[in-house]
């Protein structure tokens, strides 16, 4: 298998900005994790999960149909577990940890700021 590798520069202005977007993003996905219930037991509704997950009912209505969300049906009203949810977020974020980020603003500061 033949790997290519391309360097791709960009100036420090640009480079700081998308550290920043970067920073951005963490801060939302950590701010959606402590608007869950710690107790993953509880029970949500549909206009919980579709408030925290920031979807619409449709989104939240196709995701049951395909299966990607399981949940139950009392007098027509959906109900969800916040572990499934929980789960849902797992299965379908782009892995990454704070340990690779902090990789990645090192390596900056080193070719940029010295």
């Amino acid at each position: 298998m033949l790997i290519s590798m391309e360097t791709v520069t960009i100036n420090a202005e640009k480079w700081n900005e998308l550290l920043l977007k970067i920073d951005r993003i963490i801060a939302f996905v950590e701010q959606l994790a402590e608007r869950l219930p710690a107790d993953d037991n509880t029970w949500l509704n549909d206009k919980e999960v579709c408030d925290y997950l920031k979807i619409s009912s449709r989104t939240l209505q196709r995701l049951r149909k395909k299966g990607d969300i399981s949940f139950s049906t009392i007098a027509k009203k959906h109900f969800y577990k916040a572990s499934e949810i929980k789960e849902l977020m797992e299965k379908k974020s782009v892995k990454s940890n704070k340990e690779q980020l902090e990789a990645l603003r090192n390596l900056h500061r080193k070719r940029f700021l010295s």
